[in-house]
């Protein structure tokens, strides 16, 4: 039995060795990305007053929107 821990721990070792340089690193956006997707984001979805009903879901649609400026590199349809 000490013998298959072994061997398995062996296989776990060589198998992550072997995954580890295959995974992919994420990439940081840059800062002219970032300003230029946050700039659209707020124009797209203004600030409202706190507490108002109209301010409701506009944090969660300029995230998504900022999001989605990101994923496509600056370039949105609007």
């Amino acid at each position: 039995m000490e013998k298959f821990k072994k061997s398995f721990g062996a296989l776990i070792v060589f198998a992550l060795m072997a995954y580890l340089p295959t995974a992919q690193s994420a990439s940081a956006i840059t800062v002219e990305l970032a300003k230029k997707c946050r700039a659209m984001a707020i124009k797209a979805h203004p600030p409202k007053t706190a507490g108002s009903k109209a301010a409701a879901g506009v944090e969660k649609a300029e995230r998504d929107y900022f999001n989605a400026c990101v994923a496509k590199g600056g370039k949105t349809e609007d």
